[in-house]
């Protein structure tokens, strides 16, 4: 192999690397979920650009918040594509910029409150990755507020006449990913601490975050039954509701049991543990997408996206989130030592 092959092999693996396959399919398939939730029309270029928009906003968010992080990373995980000299500075903040810039024109043909919920979850990406994620629970709100923001949008391109039915659906992805958001923060104690960064557990402790964490998806599942209880039966599928109903019942059972499983420790936490909750949370929550699919547009289709999309992330994630997150085999493995659990 030509050194010249070498490099553009290792160039394309950094910007896979950068675009997170396994967090990818999640955003774009809250889009569909809100264009299928108000009673809309379903016509095929909404539906499309409920799914890519969001999409193409996600991969820019990543390569924005890896180019603000880039000293972070240098400091706590210097194998990641920028530190490590695979991907230049400026080519992530290059494709970022790009990647906001197609979401921004995209939206133009969506109209103007789509055109302004974009808008919105481009600021709430720069915010986040500019200042906020190092500032606590501040930043783990925006973040998670980014979802919501998603299935709006995906809403707002197909709009029916029953809109105000999303709103307990917003709040359970906004709680979802604002908890999903603080579990991530358990991995990176060590290193937020050493790169300044004041992230909830940081701040107030593992106990403080998780229970925080816990608070929020405690609330997800409570909006997400108001939503599929109260939804007008014209919003959705005729056949949604009750697989929608079990799904939940389901994905609750396996969300709690992973925040119980985080409750339950009192010693140390590896990174490891925190970082595989965090995969849990990362497969649960497609689930939870795919339920609001099901919800609108019936079990079959949700069925067959969410299945394919579990099976990509569940792949991606076994081949490449450890050595994203934790580097090459063989690289120590950080154990967070005896976190204050004072509030």
């Amino acid at each position: 192999m030509t050194n010249t092959t070498r490099h553009g092999r290792d160039a394309l693996v950094a910007h896979v690397q950068t675009w997170r396959p396994y967090t990818l399919w999640y955003v774009g398939l809250l889009g569909l979920a809100g264009a299928g939730l108000t009673g809309g029309e379903h016509e095929w270029w909404a539906l499309l650009a409920a799914w890519a928009t969001p999409t193409i906003g996600w991969i820019g968010g990543h390569y924005l918040g890896d180019w603000f992080d880039r000293r972070l990373d240098a400091i706590s995980k210097p194998h990641r594509p920028i530190p490590s000299g695979r991907l230049r500075p400026e080519t992530a903040l290059g494709c970022g910029i790009a990647c906001l810039v197609a979401v921004g024109g995209l939206t133009v043909l969506g109209g103007w409150p789509a055109t302004l919920v974009a808008l919105l979850a481009a600021g709430g990406i720069v915010a986040y990755s500019r200042g906020l994620k190092a500032r606590g629970l501040a930043g783990n709100l925006i973040r998670g507020l980014l979802g919501a923001l998603a299935l709006l949008y995906g809403a707002l391109l197909d709009p029916g006449p029953y809109l105000w039915a999303l709103l307990p659906f917003l709040v359970a992805i906004w709680a979802h990913d604002t908890a999903s958001n603080l579990v991530g923060t358990l991995r990176d104690v060590d290193g937020d601490r050493a790169g300044g960064y004041q992230t909830m557990p940081v701040r107030h402790g593992y106990r403080a975050a998780v229970w925080t964490a816990t608070g929020c998806y405690a609330l997800t599942l409570v909006a997400a039954l108001v939503g599929g209880v109260t939804t007008p039966a014209e919003a959705v599928h005729p056949d949604g509701r009750t697989p929608y109903l079990w799904l939940l019942a389901l994905l609750a059972v396996a969300g709690s049991s992973i925040f119980v499983s985080l409750l339950a420790r009192r010693g140390d936490l590896s990174v490891r543990t925190a970082l595989r909750a965090h995969e849990l949370l990362v497969l649960e929550r497609v689930g939870l997408a795919g339920s609001m699919v099901a919800l609108g547009f019936g079990l079959a289709p949700a069925a067959v996206l969410t299945v394919a999309i579990l099976l990509v992330t569940g792949w991606s994630q076994a081949r490449m989130r450890a050595g994203y997150e934790l580097g090459p085999p063989g690289h120590p493995v950080i154990t967070l030592p005896h976190l204050p659990e004072h509030s």
